[in-house]
């Protein structure tokens, strides 16, 4: 098997310990409270409580042996019991059932995961109440018609859709002082003119009626009105069971919280009904209502608003539908969609589910499909929707009474209640407490195996006197840390004992499994691992106990010097150094591999060589003094290059006639052992040709010499055509006439004159 395979295996062998040695171990703090421990939110925790028990007493229950504690072991139970689970449209006494199951009591420890189930469907002609709060001052007689239209329009819309719906109608002006009137006026800031009814003969009465009233400003005490009739459910006549929306018309701006103080009005919003023969009566006492309060019980009591206010104010009603849940906002106009909207908000009641959740801070609850997120759960026509839930108690609280957890679709009373009871307590803290205990030394009381201390003693048995902060701190690895012992022991009389398994040192602050482990091993296997660092045996050395204090192993075979004589033994292996003749590093185990070693190495073992070429090697061996690990091979022939790996250049060795060589191979990078491989062939000295060493160089001289003239003639001939451009250029533009290639001064050597009285016929 290779290196890279046994390497291979090596790693999968730690691994597999790593993770047994991790898996044995506790994941449960050294907590000092059954409660505590039991109630620890990230592992099942148990508690020993036998009063005979050394060590830890809170211990991780996938983990602990039955030798761990005698008896008296307390763990954290479960329990999970739906109480109540009405079936889907089935209610007592005839009431519709939508939503279930209705009630549930836990009891749970922190971090353990509670799963159920929830149903909703929608029932048939579930009751739907529609309340009217509309601005009647003076400047909204222009919209009587139109609300009355819309009025009737709404009705006879919903009464397609259900069987079950009831109309009502209140009144505002403003709040009845100046200067938000005058005092002529007629102004009231809310009047219950009918209770929610089925009647609509009486509705049309109370649309047709003119009561309008006058104010001085623009802003308008709509949110007086709006906050009384949420409130007084009796007055206004809201059925538990029935959806509920209110629509709040107006043609101006509101007034919020801060402005009743104009009119003598200091006192905060109470947020309760204040109806007397159907008339706010604490208006000038009363501040209006702010946002918030406002969003707050339209929330709790599931109010759907919609304000239908002109044009001019839409911004104001707009950003204001973004702070109020489930708000919305339509013009009122002649074209308005109001009663389209009215419709599409029942429609969205029933076809589609928003749950809404109350939870104490330390518990937690996941949905899926997550239902909390508006538009998330449709339901189809006569379906059902079912939702899987999971509740976890994230930590203890502060108190031990139970928490209410309150699910339920937003806009309808039916919810889920759910007991939650922390387990954070164990039952051996409630019952069998000794007061003053003996196993206290008299000083404490004696519960869940472990004494709680009077005033002036501490200890695990009560017998250290003084202050127990004082010596608490003295249990502290620095001033600034929290926890005593580093959280890995017990702290007794300004001491740490009763370190956790593996953990060590004054404070059990040092871990004695996160020593180096060189190869896989902690200390190399060549040590201990104590206070955090390895004690190495005899001859080792080093952090993880992986260096040999000896310096065989940087001696090359067949070599005297440490590293060559070109590096440091450190940790034993050698780190090669530039060497000072050439200022070049070598390489290789020992320092050796470069070219002025290889040709160091073939002189030191050309005479070795040569003697295992005509002798055996236990005498070779015995004549050169050669202590080392050697091995010697004889092969028929060696190839010009090495070709088995790890092999340097050959060497080769004249013998003594001058005239033969034999060849032999050495290792560069073995650590332990020397190879030599030679060869039996012998083969012939190369002759030297002497035609061959006196002619080249001549002929490549005259080569040379050939070339030099050819580009000379090039460049002159282009430096002569170049200046001859030059000059026909200029010659030009001087108003030269330059004939072709003829110099103008050029004259030629011969000249022809005729004789006009010679006459060649004579």
């Amino acid at each position: 098997m290779s290196n890279n395979y046994k390497h291979f295996f090596r790693i999968i062998l730690f691994s597999i310990l790593l993770c047994s040695f991790i898996s044995s171990q506790s994941n449960c703090p050294n907590l000092i409270t059954c409660g505590a421990c039991i109630g620890y939110a990230y592992d099942s925790c148990v508690w020993c409580s036998s009063e005979i028990h050394t060590g830890p007493r809170c211990n991780s229950k996938d983990v602990v042996e039955a030798s761990w504690c005698s008896q008296n072991v307390s763990e954290s139970i479960l329990k999970h019991k739906i109480e109540q689970n009405d079936d889907l449209n089935s209610g007592e006494n005839g009431t519709k059932v939508q939503f279930t199951p209705q009630l549930m009591t836990v009891k749970v420890r922190p971090g353990l995961p509670i799963n159920f189930k929830m149903a909703y469907r929608p029932a048939k002609d579930y009751p739907l109440d529609v309340y009217y709060v509309m601005d009647y001052s003076y400047t909204m007689r222009v919209y009587k018609d139109l609300l009355q239209k819309q009025g009737l329009e709404i009705y006879r819309e919903l009464t397609l859709l259900t069987n079950n719906v009831r109309l009502g109608i209140g009144t505002f002006v403003d709040k009845p002082a100046y200067p938000f009137v005058r005092s002529d006026s007629v102004s009231y800031s809310f009047k219950n003119r009918l209770s929610l009814t089925q009647n609509m003969t009486q509705f049309q009465d109370v649309l047709i009626d003119n009561l309008f009233g006058s104010n001085n400003d623009d802003p308008e005490g709509g949110f007086d009105a709006l906050m009384q009739a949420m409130l007084c459910q009796n007055e206004i006549g809201w059925r538990k069971t029935a959806r509920r929306i209110i629509i709040l018309s107006t043609d101006a701006t509101y007034h919020s919280a801060g402005d009743g103080k104009f009119v003598g009005a200091v006192k905060p919003n109470d947020m309760k009904c204040h109806l007397e023969d159907n008339n706010y009566n604490m208006d000038l006492d009363l501040d209006y209502p702010s946002v918030s309060q406002i969003n707050k019980i339209a929330t709790e009591h599931n109010f759907k608003i919609i304000f239908a206010a002109v044009s001019s104010v839409k911004d104001h009603y707009e950003g204001l539908v973004k702070k109020i849940r489930g708000a919305k906002y339509v013009e009122l106009s002649e074209g308005s969609n109001l009663v389209t909207m009215v419709k599409e908000e029942y429609l969205k009641l029933i076809r589609s589910m928003q749950i809404n959740a109350e939870l104490p801070s330390h518990v937690g609850l996941e949905l899926s499909p997550d239902c909390r997120k508006d538009g998330n759960c449709i339901i189809k026509h006569n379906e059902s929707i079912t939702i899987n839930a999971t509740l976890t108690v994230k930590a203890c609280p502060s108190s031990e009474e139970a928490s209410e957890v309150l699910v339920g679709p937003v806009a309808l009373n039916e919810k889920l209640k759910i007991i939650v009871v922390s387990d954070c307590v164990c039952d051996c803290e409630r019952e069998n407490t000794y007061t003053n205990a003996s196993q206290c030394r008299g000083n404490g009381k004696y519960q869940c195996g472990i004494c709680t201390c009077n005033k002036n003693t501490y200890g695990d048995d009560c017998g250290c006197e003084g202050i127990s902060s004082v010596d608490l701190d003295k249990c502290k690895l620095t001033a600034t840390a929290t926890d005593y012992c580093s959280g890995r022991g017990t702290c007794s009389c300004g001491k740490c004992i009763h370190c956790k398994k593996g953990f060590s040192g004054d404070f059990c602050q040092y871990d004695d499994t996160a020593c180096p482990s060189p190869g896989g091993k902690l200390c190399a296997g060549s040590g201990l691992c104590r206070y955090g660092k390895c004690e190495c045996a005899p001859g080792r050395t080093g952090p993880g106990c992986d260096c040999p204090l000896s310096i065989d192993t940087c001696f090359a075979p067949h070599s005297k010097e440490v590293c060559s004589g070109t590096g440091n033994c450190i940790c034993g292996e050698c780190h090669c150094l530039p060497m000072i003749s050439t200022n070049r590093t070598c390489s290789g185990s020992f320092c050796d591999n470069c070219d002025e070693f290889s040709e160091k190495r073939c002189l030191e073992l050309e005479n070795y060589a040569e003697c295992n070429y005509f002798n055996n090697k236990t005498y070779c061996d015995q004549l050169h003094n050669q202590t080392s690990l050697t091995e010697v091979k004889i092969v028929d022939k060696l190839d010009s290059t090495p070709a088995e790996e790890g092999l340097a250049k050959w060497c080769k060795k004249e013998l003594g006639n001058g005239t033969l060589l034999f060849k032999y191979l050495y290792p560069i990078t073995s650590p332990n052992t020397l190879h030599v491989i030679i060869a039996k062939e012998l083969e012939q000295p190369p002759e030297v040709n002497l035609f061959i060493a006196v002619g080249v160089p001549f002929g490549v001289l005259i080569l040379l010499g050939l070339l030099t003239i050819v580009i000379w003639k090039i460049l002159v001939d282009r430096l002569d055509a170049r200046e001859y451009k030059n000059f026909a250029e200029k010659a030009t533009s001087a108003g030269f006439t330059v004939p072709g290639i003829v110099n103008p001064v050029y004259r030629p050597p011969v000249s022809n004159i005729n004789n006009p009285t010679f006459d060649r016929n004579l």
